[in-house]
């Protein structure tokens, strides 16, 4: 095993407490963290917390004996004699560099930058990249290892490993000019680097996106002596958008060629990926509308295209990373919803498909190509909306297998050889461990049990999988959190939970139930509130995942319509049982859940007596234009469905106890929605309660303890 804990007795179990949720280290899962295969597959590195320095560890585990060894100490990596604060890493192709992340900045406009440095293993030998510049951002080293590319200041530049010199690619990067980084309203469907190594590493595909014509939208930073403005090009629905260019640089002849990506200004490029050839591009051009995405090869010399498969839907097409190259093939796998569900097809550089997988059941994600054995594999929700297993189907579309069985939620990486695999896997009520299996699905031995000092520590309650039919006919899925001490004799008040975006869930046999954010102190507050008398209750609505692209396609033109109809499905569910105390329900969401909470409390009226709406979307019409506009169409083609979604217009309906929170550096999420939809609150006389936090951004992850102390006091004052 890579590592244990030791738990407690169950007689030593004690009580939750805030203060051990979201300041202590009890609920810390140890797991190794950044795995990455050796090309070999016969050993893997990754990297620990040491318990002395607190920096990171890497470390090695050879495959054939199970044996793991420390084979760089956190602090040995020193600069200037400083320990470098390791943050990530990334070996080069031979293992003759290590590119090495410092500590992690995270900016007022949601950008990750750090300080990243060269380390030589064999000499010992570090050194920074830019200077030791700490604004350097998507740093990538080339398949031959040896180059490093980073962005730094809207501008790519490539660093020579073996001479250190650095030269720039792009030079006319500044606050409207984006090269190898995306811009706010193009970082909705990636918040990856904008730019890639091609196979052979002689060549470098970008992103150029120019947003001068897109408009400003202002931040202000008030807890200055003066207050500061902070502009952010934010593409409001029906605004302008980034127009967007794919350049190739050729590091030989030091010269950008440009791609012809088609006519269409207004439209996205989502996605860039490099083929089996350093001369081909694989770009996907998808439309305003999000009807139509196209995937188009691209000559990298000369620029010339063509599409090669197109994909349709009535509402709008998905955009996946589910596309998987061949690398000694002119052939990929994609998947597509144009069935009905999402399912893989093979294709070859002319077009032609070949069906891999059907039913009515989709793929969740692709995981990785055994080209040599002839085997795709892929995570799906086939047996299962709840639980995430593995499968994988030969490459002419016979022999489907599922390869796990253990209900949960699986998580697989491939060997390089694709004979291994390192699952990671938890369900609701246990943390996640780490295995080492073969690709067939057996095990080898278990790497980390992944055991938490607190679920020994504390008395946790456990959560339970129920099914909720509604008056229609539809089974939903849902789940209740009781008290330790339940009795169904007794009546108990209930705290709702929910998101209820097409797609999403909440309601999943997994250790974090959080749609959007990997956050484990979540739940566990969810257990803290079981254990002060509450019954914490969520379903997914008929639009969530698993379900097929008709059922999401439920969603188009009225966001929410299911969310909220069926959550009130759920209510009429919980008043069917008798320990429910039908005066005393509540519900709180975050993001899209803050939508539902302000929803349910408005249009679902006469229903819930106190909800708590974090950080909530209100008025569609003036949030971001890619993630509304695939939901809603245009506001000039749906004026009907943009009224009925924006909360403003319902205000006069709130009854009941409403905590409206958000912070005021929200940069997804505006903070003026909650301000508007206090206005029309205050506009129709109606009293609410409301919490700010100055120059906390979506996820409001610096103030967590007292947030959730808020909410807590919300809910034993009001409900």
């Amino acid at each position: 095993m890579l590592g244990s804990t030791t738990c407690l007795a169950d007689q030593n179990k004690q009580a939750l407490t805030l203060e051990s949720i979201f300041t202590g280290s009890d609920f810390e899962n140890n797991l190794p963290q950044h795995i990455q295969w050796h090309s070999s597959g016969r050993l893997f590195t990754f990297t620990r917390k040491n318990p002395e320095s607190g920096l990171l560890d890497i470390h090695e585990h050879e495959v054939s004996g199970g044996k793991t060894r420390l084979i760089i100490r956190g602090d040995t990596l020193r600069h200037q004699g400083e320990p470098v604060g390791m943050s990530s890493y990334r070996w080069a192709a031979k293992r003759q560099y290590i590119l090495l992340a410092g500590p992690v900045n995270l900016t007022w406009d949601g950008r990750h930058e750090a300080p990243h440095y060269i380390y030589e293993p064999a000499t010992a030998q570090l050194w920074p990249l830019a200077d030791n510049n700490p604004g350097l951002r998507h740093v990538q080293l080339s398949p031959d290892g040896e180059h490093a590319g980073y962005v730094l200041e809207n501008n790519l530049y490539i660093t020579a490993l073996k001479d250190r010199t650095t030269r720039a690619v792009t030079t006319d990067g500044d606050s409207n000019i984006f090269n190898g980084i995306f811009d706010y309203g193009s970082r909705m469907f990636s918040r990856g680097p904008a730019w890639s190594w091609s196979p052979d590493g002689k060549k470098i595909a970008f992103w150029r996106l120019d947003v001068t014509g897109v408009k400003v939208f202002y931040m202000v930073d008030e807890l200055g002596k003066y207050n500061t403005v902070r502009p952010l090009k934010y593409p409001n629905t029906g605004e302008r958008l980034a127009l967007t260019r794919i350049g190739v640089f050729d590091l030989g002849s030091g010269r950008t060629s440009w791609m012809d990506t088609g006519d269409d200004p207004d439209g996205y490029i989502p996605r860039i990926n490099w083929t089996n050839s350093s001369d081909t591009l694989a770009i996907q051009r998808q439309t305003r509308d999000h009807d139509n995405l196209y995937l188009l090869l691209a000559d990298a010399v000369t620029g010339k295209s063509r599409v090669i498969v197109k994909d349709t839907d009535p509402a709008w097409v998905e955009v996946t990373n589910d596309l998987l190259l061949f690398r000694n093939q002119e052939r990929f796998v994609w998947t597509s919803e144009k069935s009905g569900y999402r399912h893989a097809y093979l294709y070859d550089y002319e077009g032609n498909e070949t069906r891999l997988t059907d039913g009515d059941w989709e793929i969740s994600a692709l995981i990785g190509l055994d080209e040599r054995a002839g085997w795709l594999y892929f995570h799906a929700k086939k047996d299962s909306f709840i639980d995430r297993h593995v499968y994988r189907v030969r490459l002419d579309g016979s022999k489907l297998e599922r390869l796990t069985e253990t209900p949960g939620w699986h998580e697989w990486q491939l060997s390089p050889d694709r004979q291994l695999v390192i699952e990671t896997r938890s369900d609701a009520n246990t943390p996640h461990s780490m295995s080492l299996r073969r690709a067939s699905g057996d095990l080898i031995r278990v790497l980390d049990p992944g055991k938490v000092e607190a679920m020994g520590k504390y008395a946790m309650p456990r959560t339970e999988f129920i099914k909720v039919a509604t008056g229609d006919g539809i089974v939903i899925d849902g789940y209740m959190i009781k008290p330790p001490d339940f009795d169904p004799g007794k009546k108990y008040p209930v705290i709702g939970h929910g998101y209820g975006n097409a797609g999403s869930q909440v309601v999943v046999n997994r250790w974090v139930t959080s749609p959007w954010q990997p956050d484990t102190k979540q739940d566990i507050w969810h257990r803290y509130m079981a254990e002060q008398g509450y019954i914490i209750f969520a379903v997914d609505n008929r639009t969530t995942a698993g379900r097929g692209k008709a059922a999401k396609n439920l969603t188009y033109g009225h966001y929410g319509k299911y969310a909220v109809l069926d959550y009130l499905e759920g209510v009429n569910y919980l008043e069917s049982l008798p320990y429910i105390d039908v005066e005393r329900l509540g519900f709180w969401g975050w993001s899209g859940g803050g939508y539902l909470a302000a929803a349910l409390m408005t249009k679902g009226a006469h229903r819930f007596k106190t909800a708590v709406s974090v950080a909530p979307v209100i008025d569609l019409n003036r949030y971001q234009a890619y993630g509304v506009e695939r939901w809603m169409d245009s506001f000039e083609n749906n004026p009907q469905g943009y009224y009925e979604v924006n909360l403003m217009n319902f205000a006069d309906r709130l009854q009941g106890n409403l905590l409206l929170i958000h912070g005021t550096g929200d940069e997804n999420v505006k903070y003026g929605f909650t301000l508007q939809l206090a206005d029309a609150l205050i506009a129709s006389n109606k009293q609410f309660d409301m919490m700010i936090y100055p120059n906390q951004r979506h996820d409001l992850d610096d103030v967590r303890l007292h947030l959730f102390t808020r909410m807590t006091d919300y809910f034993l004052g009001k409900l």
